[in-house]
């Protein structure tokens, strides 16, 4: 485990290699800055974000629970222009109102079918109120996305760095094998 460790450590750059280029040096510090860029931006960025789509998730839970509730609906009409159907419901409150509204579907309805929906004072929806679980994960994939919208560009950066190296390294190889061929071995 200690040889793998030590392995990395060199890998990375991390020793006093007398045969590694000036050229190397400048890789290893630009990718170590770009590292440390990234490590000191991301962690408020991510955190805010997640505070943010955390709490404004766990606002609409709260809202669509106290305003939602489940009925069941009888469909009264059905428009179809263009293939989306805009379906008329009727349903009866739990305070005994007898109510309907409009919404607009692509699942295929008729007249006389009876629903499972959802109704508000914003109208009437096959969708249930918002679960905590969405929130999690609509909180996670905020936190996600942070992190590649950070992380993608340092990245993407460190490989033009380390393209325009290779390529430098490349010319120095070439020069010095060249430099090494013009020498005379033997009399």
């Amino acid at each position: 485990m200690t040889a793998r460790i030590d392995r990395w450590r060199r890998s990375c750059g991390f020793d006093r290699n007398d045969l590694r280029r000036n050229l190397d040096r400048v890789q290893w510090r630009l990718g170590l800055l770009l590292l440390i860029v990234f490590l000191s931006a991301t962690p408020p960025l991510v955190a805010h974000a997640v505070q943010s789509a955390y709490g404004s998730g766990a606002r609409a839970e709260r809202s669509q629970a106290a305003t939602r509730h489940r009925v069941e609906a009888t469909i009264v009409k059905v428009r179809d222009p263009g293939g989306r159907r805009t379906v008329t419901v009727a349903w009866t409150d739990p305070d005994g109102t007898r109510r309907t509204g409009d919404y607009t579907t692509w699942r295929g309805a008729g007249v006389g079918e009876r629903l499972i929906l959802w109704a508000g004072p914003d109208g009437v929806s096959p969708t249930p109120p918002r679960r905590h679980a969405q929130t999690v994960i609509h909180t996670a994939v905020a936190g996600t996305g942070v992190v590649l919208a950070t992380g993608l560009p340092v990245l993407c950066l460190y490989w033009l760095v380390r393209a325009r190296c290779d390529h430098r390294r490349s010319r120095l190889w070439e020069a010095e094998w060249a430099r090494l061929d013009n020498h005379r071995i033997g009399p």
